[in-house]
């Protein structure tokens, strides 16, 4: 029993660190400040709530039915790479030359917590791959519950962010930010045509 446990715990440590890498939610706070720099404080906390919240659904629907559905439909992941990276990288683009606000027009808040707050930049290719791969129940629900709780404190922490850079410094780290999800959407296209010339 005690190894049996011993062993538990280091899986539960491994996956939790694995899946938090992917997450990378210190290297997302300024993608995210930089998102959110628009909106209010209480706007700015429900979109981070709301996004983490979803990612959580998302991550656990995934876990709990991916492969399921994945075979059924006939996907891979690498078909869902390249969709998210086309998706991310013309999200980008309009971001990068300032013409994003088409995208929020109604309902900021709402809209900037789907996307591309809660998916794909939490839940993921990366992270939806790695949780398809985790095996058993409860580990799948305790490393993915830990996992967004880190995230959600890190990201509330630092969701002021941009305030300290002024209207000229956000607006620059805001178009950084853009060319850095337009990479992040280069590189899964790139994951997904791998992939596929390797099936």
């Amino acid at each position: 029993m005690p190894i049996l446990m011993t062993e538990s715990i280091i899986l539960f440590f491994q996956s939790l660190i694995a899946l938090l890498a992917i997450l990378d939610p210190i290297g997302s706070v300024p993608m995210f400040s930089s998102l959110t720099s628009k909106l209010r404080k209480k706007e700015r906390i429900r979109a981070v709530n709301k996004s983490v919240l979803l990612s959580y659904i998302i991550l656990l629907f995934f876990g709990f039915f991916g492969q399921f559905i994945l075979i059924i439909l006939g996907i891979t992941m690498g078909d869902l790479k390249i969709i998210g990276g086309i998706i991310l990288l013309v999200f980008s683009v309009e971001y990068v030359l300032g013409r994003n606000t088409n995208y929020f027009d109604k309902n900021p808040k709402t809209n900037l917590a789907i996307f591309p707050l809660a998916t794909p930049i939490l839940a993921g290719p990366g992270s939806i791959s790695y949780v398809l791969v985790m095996s058993g129940f409860l580990l799948q629900l305790t490393v993915i519950s830990v996992s967004l709780f880190l995230c959600w404190v890190t990201l509330r922490l630092g969701s002021g962010f941009m305030r300290f850079f002024g209207q000229e410094g956000s607006l620059t780290i805001s178009r950084i930010m853009g060319l850095l999800i337009g990479a992040v959407a280069i590189r899964l296209i790139r994951e997904g045509l791998v992939e596929l010339m390797i099936i």
